[in-house]
């Protein structure tokens, strides 16, 4: 078991725990959510970028392995957050979270595709009760509370899920990765992305109206949950079986709840206290056999 890896994904996750809040700020307070996006990734480029030139690393690509970062940045940074940041202004930020961050079924799927990664009875134990938990905490159990959301903004949530998924398990079967660094790699993935999202601006004629707190959001969101939490991510992924990170990223709405708790004064109820219980045994469930694993390799 990596615990370091481990470790990389809880910190990615409750970072991504923190964009459908200030995610829902910035689109209920007028600001168009491609610029939004695009903001947010040229400043997780220029913030990867500046650590690269400081640290003196590699810095380019081979030319043969571009096409494989442009998939990358279509699908995890343009796709998966023109849908998100489209979908917190249909529906609401608690039922986006829980449909983007339920992914871990998508990269179980894939994974076992495109990896032929098994998935065991711990595992899929370990996911079904980490959806569950997250169902308790944005339901409080009633299922009334997700369909009286609006059916456009739950499927836009749905694909921005599957584009991550996508992402996850692409930028590990082409040993990316491996070869470039998670740094290097999410560098480029965010590279491309923002420069797809910047066309969309200029040809769709999107209006690219900023002030300061729309940079700061985008500064934070680029910097914190992108730059920082992507690139620990794709180190987890490298380092784990794909879907052990798919159920870790269940805390990233168990931080969403606590978040909606303290910063938009929600009342902390029984469905959310057994939720969050939930979701950690299910992290701690999916881990059972690689801790056992461990253990074995250890004493032998």
């Amino acid at each position: 078991m990596n615990k370091k890896a481990i470790i990389a994904g809880i910190i990615a996750a409750i970072s991504w725990g923190t964009v459908f809040v200030f995610g829902q700020i910035a689109v209920k307070a007028g600001y168009h959510p491609v610029v939004i996006a695009f903001i947010r990734f040229a400043s997780a480029s220029l913030f990867l970028g500046l650590y690269q030139f400081l640290t003196k690393k590699k810095f380019f690509l081979d030319l043969c392995d571009v096409y494989q970062f442009l998939i990358l940045g279509a699908t995890g940074i343009f796709g998966m957050n023109v849908f998100i940041f489209y979908s917190l202004k249909l529906t609401d930020s608690t039922i986006a979270s829980l449909l983007m961050n339920a992914n871990g079924f998508i990269i179980a799927i894939l994974g076992f595709l495109l990896l032929r990664e098994k998935i065991n009875v711990f595992e899929i134990t370990g996911l079904i009760i980490g959806f569950i938990g997250c169902y308790l905490i944005f339901t409080g159990g009633n299922i009334r509370s997700i369909s009286s959301s609006q059916l456009s903004g739950n499927t836009l949530a749905a694909l921005a899920s599957f584009c991550w998924a996508f992402y996850s398990v692409w930028g590990k079967k082409t040993k990316l990765i491996e070869k470039y660094s998670p740094v290097l790699s999410t560098l480029w993935a965010s590279v491309s992305g923002s420069l797809m999202l910047g066309l969309l601006i200029i040809f769709a004629g999107i209006p690219f109206k900023v002030d300061a707190k729309c940079i700061l959001i985008g500064c934070y969101l680029g910097i914190i949950p992108a730059g920082i939490g992507f690139t620990l991510w794709f180190y987890s992924i490298s380092k784990l079986k794909t879907i052990i990170p798919g159920i870790i990223q269940f805390f990233a709405p168990l931080t969403t709840a606590i978040l909606a708790v303290f910063w938009l004064k929600q009342v902390i109820g029984f469905p959310i206290i057994l939720g969050g219980g939930l979701i950690i045994a299910g992290v701690l469930f999916s881990l059972k056999t690689d801790r056992r694993k461990y253990e074995k390799k250890t004493m032998v």
